[in-house]
């Protein structure tokens, strides 16, 4: 590499969309904030990795006053203070004039991986610098209140998007992408910040003051056109996601995801009779309840498993305080693959472990941090199909999974009924040159 033909640049871009207020929020301002990145006509290359959102969040009761430092006015820890507010990411090429990605349910994607592939030590570090993401425990949990009233409170926040986090430069210029439109569009106030007293002040959220940054890296010369005349290749896990409900003690849930390299899939828990409401955490990764046994099927064959996942979790029935944690490590054990896409072995960091008490690992019942002010938990479910690469086909085969809990968790009424986020990552490659863009889902 000749370093002489290496230019850097940082692009800091305002939105598109902006208003003579410069204001975005559901309900007193734009609930869609968009930023476009232009094309280039030399290869230009974007470190998305690198990517940031900016800006300030302020909160304020209805009425427009500032919240009551002692009170009771929360948002959700693992999910951190932007992507709380986040409910669908969409990132699209100018060029091909279409979507390249849609993360949907976004606000309950973030909290399982910063939870599942984090640990304390970063989450209460470069985590907390980088997207305002917080333990959820008693000691570190955040009250609204310093970013009430007229000053707001700063971040910056990556994007969790496949696209944005693949660890490839994506070439924006003619001969790649052609530029990239990202749009990101905000959630209702009654799913954001949440609590006993949020709700009785109605509490609502606004952003302000936004700014895109993100480093670009310019060629010239024989690097130039050396990649010009090459064909771009670009590969990234797009994350799709879709909701369901269960509400008996055996469920099943059957869908055909129409995909067809899925590397894994993974999913998360909610009280359903929680979303929607601003007493309660609609961001929280709740736990079922006592889990007896999970198993995954392709076509009505166990698989990628040919055995079920049992628990022996109603031993914990004859302790007060339901300490056996491990009666859970089986499942607990794919859903960390299913996160990383990696096997078990090559997982160095997780809040989901034994003696890592600040993601309820032990004492966990079925609403836990449903209203903020006890310590959350790191639980989900989920699958690894491919550690390698190519993927498996569910293009035209029907996936299941069949849980079967207790009776006393799941015992049919609309009270207990569980909302599951399914979430499938699936690996997209797109080849790039000038004639043409191809792109391989």
């Amino acid at each position: 590499m000749n370093l002489q033909e290496v230019q850097k640049e940082y692009l800091m871009l305002n939105p598109v969309n902006a208003t003579s207020g410069g204001q975005y929020a559901s309900k007193s301002g734009l609930p869609l904030i968009k930023f476009d990145v232009s094309s280039a006509d030399m290869p230009t290359l974007l470190d998305c990795s690198q990517l940031r959102i900016t800006g300030k969040i302020t909160v304020n009761t209805s009425a427009g006053g500032a919240v009551t430092n002692t009170e009771n006015h929360f948002y959700d820890g693992a999910t951190g203070r932007f992507s709380n507010l986040v409910d669908m990411v969409t990132v699209s090429s100018k060029r091909l004039n279409q979507v390249v990605e849609r993360v949907n349910n976004y606000s309950r994607i973030v909290p399982s991986v910063i939870s599942g592939l984090h640990n304390g030590n970063d989450i209460h570090t470069a985590l907390y610098h980088e997207g305002d993401h917080v333990a959820t425990t008693f000691l570190s949990r955040h009250v609204v209140s310093g970013g009430s009233g007229a000053a707001g409170k700063t971040f910056s926040s990556p994007l969790y998007c496949g696209v944005l986090n693949s660890g490839q430069d994506l070439d924006i210029s003619k001969n790649g992408m052609g530029g990239l439109v990202i749009e990101i569009l905000l959630k209702p106030d009654v799913s954001c910040i949440f609590g006993s007293d949020a709700t009785t002040s109605q509490d609502t959220f606004v952003l302000s003051d936004l700014v895109l940054t993100v480093p670009q890296y310019r060629l010239s010369g024989s690097m130039a056109q050396s990649r010009m005349a090459q064909q771009n290749q670009f590969s990234f896990n797009s994350l799709s996601s879709i909701f369901q409900v269960i509400n008996s003690s055996t469920s099943v849930v059957a869908l055909t995801p129409g995909l067809s390299r899925v590397s894994s899939i993974f999913m998360n828990f909610i009280n359903s009779n929680e979303l929607g409401n601003q007493l309660y955490n609609s961001c929280r990764l709740g736990n079922v309840g006592e889990v007896r046994e999970l198993r995954f099927s392709k076509n009505g064959r166990l698989y990628p498993i040919s055995f079920r996942l049992e628990t022996d979790e109603q031993s914990n029935n004859a302790l007060s305080t339901d300490n056996k944690y491990s009666a859970r490590c089986m499942i607990d054990r794919n859903y960390i693959e299913a996160l990383n896409i990696k096997r078990y072995y090559k997982t160095n960091r997780t809040s989901l472990a034994w003696n890592d008490w600040q993601s309820g690992v032990v004492n966990r019942s079925q609403t836990q941090n449903r209203d903020g002010t006890e310590p959350g938990t790191a639980s989900g479910m989920g699958i690894l199909f491919d550690a390698y690469g190519s993927g498996e086909d569910l293009s035209q085969t029907i996936w299941s999974f069949e849980l079967e809990a207790s009776g006393t968790d799941l015992d049919g009424s609309a009270a207990k009924s569980q909302g599951v986020y399914i979430v499938m990552l699936n690996k997209n490659t797109i080849f790039m040159n000038q004639q043409s863009i191809e792109v391989q889902r």
